[in-house]
This record gives C-alpha cells, structure tokens and sequence, in this order.
C-alpha cells in the first residue's frame, strides 16, 4: 500500500530544480503506530532532523513545514517517505538535498541515526500518552516552537504558484495542518496537498 508523502505541494517539482536534488541518505523505519499515524511520519522526521542539524552546530535549522528543514530562512533538505505495509507498516525515507552545498551537514550515517532516533521518540511518546488526538499530538508543541517563520508574516501558496492568501503563521493542529490567520482575520486551515508557506515576499 503506497502512501503519498506530504510534500507534493511544498515545493517539489519536475523542471531543473526538481533535477538538481541529491538524496544524501535512505533508510527505513518501522514505528509501530496505528496505520493512520503514518500520515505525518514525514513532519516528525524533519523535526528529528532539524534538531540534529542544530546539534551538529547549525544554529539556524529549523522545521519548513511540512518536512523540510530550513537554514536561517532557507530551504535546505526535505525528508521524502513512502509508505508501505509488509507484515507491519514501514516507512522508506529520503533526505534530500535541495540546494546549496551538504559540506557543512552531518555525514549520511549521521542523518540516518537522527531519522531513526526521531522514529524512535516519536512511538515511544504515542504508546506513553492515554489518549492520542492525532499523530503529531505529542510533539506538537516542539515542532511548533522549531517551526520556521512561526508567529510571522507568511504567503500561502497553491501548487500552480499562486498566492491564495496572506497572514501570519499562527498554529498546527494534531494532524499536521497549518493554521494561517489572514490579514481580515479569517483562519485559514491548511494541508500540505492543499497548498505550500512561505515567507511573505516584498511586493512589486
């Protein structure tokens, strides 16, 4: 059974950006989790790997959402799942560089022991809370808070290029929807199929 990664509307294209990325590591996790928890596996491992990359002494990283990790603002390595089902669920991941130079990253073993690590956590957590609202319910406080151009002035994005709105990063619920408080004050509720953030951009 293959599951959609949630970055299908987070940038990723076939021009020659999409052609200019390099896998820097793979590996496969099995969280034992309920299948639906596997929905945002792809946020939990970005927040594993923006800690990582902050322990490795880049100060700057921090969670793209939904599963990139960004630089000082900058996007620099998504983490792609696919998911699948062979006697438990599994999830194959990539760490993949977007652009820029990797000589400053962590080594590939690194990124692998950090993906692990944040699987890890992340079942360990799910199994010790009593009720769980949704998979990032145990974690959302931590990735919120490492969650880049959180409380900030951001553009929502649809997946042709067009601005659809404009607002402030204002929340994330349990399933990994970002919630966007418009300039007329509406709270926009976003998925990751729906729509990409950015930082808001000067306008012309």
């Amino acid at each position: 059974m293959a599951v959609a990664t949630p970055d299908g509307a987070a940038g990723r294209t076939d021009g020659p950006e999409r052609a200019a990325e390099r896998v820097l590591a793979s590996v496969t996790v099995r969280p034992d989790v309920p299948m639906q928890m596997y929905t945002c596996l792809p946020q939990v491992l970005a927040l594993g790997l923006a800690r990582a990359l902050a322990a490795a002494g880049l100060a700057g990283a921090r969670v793209a959402w939904p599963n990139a990790v960004a630089v000082d603002g900058d996007r620099l390595l998504r983490v792609d799942v696919r998911a699948g089902y062979d006697e438990g669920m599994f999830g194959n991941c990539d760490v993949v560089l977007l652009a820029g130079d990797d000589r400053a990253l962590p080594r590939g073993e690194e990124l692998v022991s950090a993906l692990e690590q944040a699987s890890a956590q992340w079942e360990d957590r799910l199994r010790c809370a009593c009720v769980v609202a949704g998979p990032l319910a145990p974690l959302l406080d931590d990735y919120f808070e490492t969650m880049d151009a959180a409380n900030e002035r951001v553009e929502v994005v649809y997946p042709n290029g067009r601005v659809a709105a404009r607002g402030v990063l204002a929340g994330l619920d349990v399933w990994g929807r970002a919630s966007v408080r418009t300039d007329s004050g509406r709270e926009l509720s976003i998925s990751p199929e729906q729509a990409s953030i950015r930082r808001e951009r000067a306008r012309a």
